[in-house]
């Protein structure tokens, strides 16, 4: 009768329902989980408690299976008149137990066994005992001894001068074992139906691995060389290859130093490409070499410096060919100009005989009221596009806009700004001239044209171009502060899988970059029109009068 697997103190909770596998969700309090203490396909009995549906019940024999499902393979009694129960979804527990019927059939085969064990004693009571009178064991100890016929007479061996098998089921030795060096084609340690694979002396501490007749590996003071039978300098591991005996893999301390050195190479030293990962003087660094000429360098500061070409696809606006990681939408794409993309759309663009254009047709500022460029320095004016095909025509200023347009010539004057007076002093600050935004739109609120300021200073409505008015919130940032991540070790091995590291994570606080603000302004183009045909309209008159 097999013997099914037990544990102690393994029982799960689970909500599922049916008749098929059960998934336990976590140990009872004061039980274990199956997962750490059962191996996956492995038979036990199991029971099934309702808590939820108390009525319902079972017990069998079952296995947990790769996913961790309890799969049930055969009943032994139930709260269904000893068949699979179709169980309501709800709480319930799942154990292992120990079934019992499995318990009865144990007894009964135990007095079986008793029963032939007594009826064995009683015949050999009747025959003769061996002449050893000793009992047989299947393994030896190194306290054991073995006799032995030495000349004309018996002496003890020791069992422990012999390779012997003891308890563990291992072929145990007292002393070392010397055996021959051996050569590739006929190695020390063979296999029996491979004589020409195994292990051999090939060298003053060396040990060489031989496959079909030929040394494949060579295990040294220094490291391990694969492929190769002469080890370098410093060596740690190195593989070569069959083309011309090189290398084509080293890990290595350089030339015997404490310098950690790594190698890939490919092809004949003479036309060497090549990986290198160097560590000296604590300084790490990873280089690419094509034809012995350093392509690619990544130094410990992670600056990465080429002597080559980049080339890197052309990309779309979607999907730009050099992107940031938290953010594919923004980039750089390529192909006949050069084009600047924020979230996923064409922003900024270089042609091939270098001018430069918005990704799309008047549909972006160059600046915004919060942020503004100083100086534009340029060689003509600008040209603002005036088709009369995109111009729905009024016509003259009326009377009022002609009012407004004189009484804002009268407010023509010289200013100094007084963020420069800060910087420089009013001595240093030059003189510009203009006009100034709030008093224009006054003069226009006060001809009727538009709406008035408001008690706090912000404008009203005004359909009016060269008036001007722009908002912006305030802008804030996370405080950040170091924050230690422990080492990630492996619970088996202990060895470490990843290392400690600083990460900065937020504080929950944040400090504001940025006030919110506005700023009045105008353009100076529409303006100055504007004031010309108020002008033009007053030599008018005078002329008409005179």
């Amino acid at each position: 009768m097999p013997t099914p697997f037990f544990a102690d103190l393994v029982r799960e909770l689970c909500q599922e329902g049916g008749t098929g596998p059960l998934t336990p969700t976590g140990a009872v309090p004061g039980h274990r989980r199956f997962a750490g203490v059962v191996p996956v396909d492995t038979s036990f009995h199991y029971a099934i408690a309702g808590i939820a549906h108390p009525d319902q019940w079972e017990v069998g024999l079952g296995r947990i299976d790769g996913e961790g499902r309890l799969i049930r393979d055969s009943v032994a009694a139930s709260s269904y008149a000893g068949a699979r129960v179709d169980f309501a979804i709800g709480l319930k527990t799942v154990a292992l137990t120990v079934g019992a019927g499995w318990f009865g059939a144990a007894d009964a085969a135990a007095a079986a066994v008793a029963g032939d064990i007594a009826g064995l004693d009683a015949a050999l009571a009747a025959k003769q005992p061996l002449s050893t009178g000793h009992a047989d064991a299947a393994t030896g100890t190194s306290e054991d001894k073995l006799t032995v016929r030495r000349g004309a007479d018996w002496v003890n061996i020791p069992l422990s001068t012999l390779a012997y098998r003891d308890a563990a089921g291992r072929h145990a030795l007292s002393g070392v074992l010397g055996i021959q060096n051996g050569t590739a084609a006929a190695p020390s340690v063979a296999f029996s139906s491979d004589l020409d694979t195994g292990i051999f002396r090939a060298a003053e501490n060396a040990v060489g691995f031989a496959a079909g007749g030929a040394e494949s590996a060579r295990w040294h003071s220094g490291g391990l060389s694969v492929g190769g039978t002469a080890p370098l300098a410093g060596e740690r591991l190195g593989l070569f290859t069959t083309i011309d005996g090189g290398v084509s893999f080293l890990s290595r301390l350089n030339d015997g130093t404490n310098n950690p050195h790594l190698m890939v190479r490919h092809v004949a030293a003479s036309n060497l490409s090549r990986i290198d990962v160097n560590a000296a003087s604590g300084v790490a660094q990873i280089s690419l070499a094509i034809k012995n000429v350093d392509a690619l360098t990544v130094d410990n500061s992670r600056n990465t410096a080429l002597s080559g070409l980049l080339t890197i696809p052309v990309g779309s606006a979607a999907a730009p060919s050099l992107r940031f990681a938290g953010n594919s939408g923004t980039g750089v794409r390529g192909g006949a100009f050069l084009t600047l993309i924020t979230g996923g759309a064409d922003r900024l663009v270089v042609q091939g005989d270098g001018r430069v254009n918005p990704g799309a047709d008047n549909a972006q500022s160059l600046g915004i009221s919060a942020m503004r460029w100083s100086v534009v320095y340029a060689g003509t004016g600008t040209i603002n596009t005036s088709d009369a095909r995109d111009k729905l025509w009024r016509g003259a200023p009326a009377a009022a806009e002609l009012r407004a347009a004189r009484r804002i010539a009268a407010e023509l004057g010289f200013y100094q700004w007084l963020a420069r007076i800060d910087e420089a002093g009013a001595n240093e600050a030059r003189f510009h001239f203009g006009v100034r935004a709030q008093v224009v739109w006054e003069i226009m609120a006060d001809e009727g044209l538009v709406d008035p300021l408001q008690a706090d200073g912000t404008p009203g409505e005004t359909r009016y171009a060269f008036l001007c008015w722009d908002a912006w919130p305030a802008e804030v940032e996370d405080i950040l502060q170091p924050f230690e991540v422990a080492a990630v070790v492996d619970e088996a091995s202990g060895a470490e899988i990843e290392p400690a590291r600083t990460e900065m994570r937020p504080t929950g606080e944040t400090r504001t970059v940025r006030a919110a603000g506005s700023r009045f302004g105008i353009r100076p183009d529409q303006l100055a029109l504007f004031l010309i045909a108020a002008q033009e309209e007053r030599l008018a008159a005078l002329e008409a009068a005179a």
